[in-house]
């Protein structure tokens, strides 16, 4: 049974060749090109526009921009409403909705158009989501926008219920690169032989006939053949993160519309602007970091009680900074079930990222976020700028200073780093990556990231190695990447200062060449991790 249904609105719901074609003529006019016949025009009905003017129009890349720009300048304000619903639609869809099917629309024409032409036609209420391209350019191929559509329904892992209705190939090929059945409209602009030709799952002549989605009778079988016959373009699946997962805007591939077409702009993506307002996105990003610290005060607070109550007569502040690794360890435990939770509550929300995890990934992350923080924490020493903020020094002595190395292994070193991992980089940067796109999701996650630690030398260290998570888990693709790397940090951070001390009392060479080893290591681990691919392409 599909229990979802994603519609394609020209030549599915309605019938957008006219305005489609003259605006084409406007724009095809203003390079001196005459075509009365409206007819012969309907082939821009459907595939992408800036391409079919290449091919039909025979115009270059740069006079194909300058095209879709003219016939933007007609289709905006007149052309949008040379459209008409195909006769039934509104007795199909409320069909539908009474036997509870979910409906979206999924259109490669600006999804700005697509709200505009749906209330105008007062179709918007049938539909849940309406998914369509960018006028920036983004997300215009069909895979690209039924992604999208998948992810907003929350159903991105749980397609196999979902059919796609549609009147040409490239719904047909979009909807099987997503791993959906495509239902074909022949009475649209593509036609019967072109739809199973594309390999339509079935092809309805008319609009009633399309009554068949409510009960799926033939589909089933096809659906399961459809499976075990091929599997589903990862290339789409992984979305964002295919081409670069280090800059977002580059991370689609860029593709064209249904009667839009816009060439790629690196522009960062707000692709749900209009249906999650602000003050809901903030509180996405900071309910995380809000669970765990609520945990931190409870556990602190539970604490404080025990030693007022038990611990006799004393300095409460110095007892707190005695269990203040034993408070750390017992907020651990609690938040990261809670934690862990709200993770999977986003599970399907985004594109999944393409996994690249073996063993060397591995040691490569830690030795690099390691190396890198060795590295960095010396510099911080060695200019004086951790003198500056000499308190932060006092306070970490305090902390630390006659800890049983157990614990204190276990609740820094494991359990904080595995919770802050959670919060910071597996819900706070998707989710923030999600509004706003790579670069300030980054930047969001780093800043928060940072105020957690509480003082300006934690800040600047961890928004810094902040950075590098990002990176290996953009890199690597799952969280255990930035986890055990966090895990690493934190345990080799605990100890690496007494070792340094070590050293320096029988060798002051030793340092030196610590730090040289750690220079070559965390450059080999980046390159192996980052550069490797580049470098390897081009011999």
């Amino acid at each position: 049974m599909s229990d979802v249904i994603l519609f394609d609105l020209d030549g599915t719901l309605t019938d957008s060749g006219p305005g489609i074609t003259r605006c084409v003529q406007y724009a095809l006019q203003s390079f001196g090109i005459e075509e009365p016949d409206l007819k012969k025009l309907e082939c821009f009905v459907g595939p992408p526009l800036k391409e079919s003017f290449m091919k039909y129009g025979g115009l270059d890349d740069d006079q194909a921009e300058k095209a879709v720009e003219k016939y933007r300048e007609r289709y905006q304000d007149t052309g949008i409403f040379e459209n008409e619903v195909y006769e039934g639609i509104p007795e199909l869809l409320q069909f539908l909705k009474e036997r509870r099917k979910i409906l979206a629309v999924a259109s490669s024409k600006p999804e700005v158009y697509v709200e505009r032409i749906l209330e105008h036609f007062q179709l918007r209420d049938y539909f849940t989501v309406v998914s369509g391209a960018e006028l920036d350019g983004r997300r215009t191929k069909k895979a690209e926008v039924i992604e999208e559509a998948l992810r907003r329904l929350g159903c991105s892992r749980k397609r196999q219920n979902v059919v796609m209705v549609g009147d040409r190939l490239q719904d047909v090929e979009g909807a099987s690169s997503c791993g959906l059945l495509c239902v074909g409209a022949a009475y649209g602009y593509g036609g019967r032989e072109e739809l199973e030709t594309a390999g339509a799952a079935r092809v309805c002549d008319t609009v009633e006939e399309l009554r068949i989605l409510a009960d799926d009778l033939g589909l089933e079988k096809k659906r399961k053949d459809h499976i075990r016959r091929m599997r589903p373009d990862r290339t789409v699946w992984l979305g964002r993160n295919e081409s670069d997962r280090n800059v977002r805007e580059e991370e689609r591939e860029t593709g064209q519309s249904e009667g839009e077409s816009t060439e790629p702009l690196g522009a960062e993506e707000e692709e749900t602007d209009i249906h999650i307002p602000f003050r809901k996105k903030a509180w996405r990003i900071v309910k995380p970091v809000l669970t765990y610290e609520c945990c931190l005060i409870g556990a602190s607070i539970f604490m404080a009680l025990i030693l007022m109550l038990f611990a006799g007569p004393g300095d409460l502040t110095e007892r707190m900074y005695r269990t203040s690794v034993l408070v750390t360890a017992i907020a651990g435990v609690i938040a990261i079930p809670f934690l862990w939770k709200q993770l999977q509550g986003d599970e399907g929300m985004f594109p999944e990222m393409e996994r690249c995890w073996d063993p060397l990934h591995a040691v490569c992350s830690i030795l690099l976020v390691m190396t890198f923080g060795h590295l960095l924490n010396t510099l911080m020493n060695v200019s004086g700028f951790t003198a500056i903020f000499s308190g932060y020094e006092q306070m970490a002595e305090n902390i630390y200073e006659g800890q049983n190395p157990i614990l204190l292994i276990l609740s820094v070193g494991v359990l904080s780093a595995v919770a802050e991992e959670l919060v910071f980089r597996g819900m706070i940067y998707r989710r923030a990556k999600d509004f706003w796109g790579f670069r300030w999701g980054m930047a969001v996650s780093c800043l928060l990231f940072g105020i957690y630690h509480g003082n300006v030398v934690q800040f600047v260290y961890a928004s810094l190695i902040s950075i590098l998570l990002i990176l290996i888990y953009e890199k690597t693709g799952t969280l255990l990447g930035p986890i055990l790397a966090h895990i690493a940090e934190n345990v080799w951070g605990l100890y690496r200062r007494s070792l340094m001390n070590f050293l320096a009392e029988r060798s002051s060479g030793a340092v030196w060449v610590i730090l040289l080893l750690e220079a070559v290591l965390c450059a080999v681990s980046f390159w192996y991790l980052f550069l490797r691919k580049e470098a390897d392409a081009d011999k």
